[in-house]
């Protein structure tokens, strides 16, 4: 796929499924208390909220126990276009939901390039 039909692929979907989101810095990855970023300013975008489900099959103590257990559990993203956000999203830093009052606060596990211009964000619920 071309570039530019890929971009506008992107602007599309953001159009019609993203939630306007707020980022905000943390420093030191979130662990100082109270610790907004003062060198890295909160910032609003429209990003696509991912919910999926994921499910890990274990091994049991033995090889052949037949005790496979099965863990379930949701990941969550965010994507968005990479020239929303005038600096580096880091591990720590929060996403917080602005119109869709039911959906949690996040934090940053991972921000990863994803394809052309665009972010993809790994997140955790923060705890409250």
């Amino acid at each position: 796929m071309k570039l530019a039909r890929l971009q506008k692929l992107h602007k599309t979907v953001d159009r019609q499924a993203a939630e306007r989101v707020r980022i905000v810095p943390q420093q030191a990855g979130g662990y100082v208390p109270g610790g907004a970023d003062p060198y890295r300013a909160p910032v609003e975008i429209e990003a696509f909220l991912a919910e999926t489900s994921a499910a890990v099959m274990t091994s049991g103590n033995a090889a052949n126990s037949g005790h496979n257990p099965r863990l379930v559990g949701v990941t969550h993203t965010a994507k968005f276009s990479t020239a929303l956000v005038p600096f580096a999203i880091l591990a720590g830093d929060l996403v917080e939901p602005v119109d869709d009052t039911s959906l949690p606060t996040f934090r940053v596990s991972s921000a990863l390039p994803f394809g052309w211009g665009r972010t993809v964000l790994t997140l955790t619920v923060a705890a409250s």
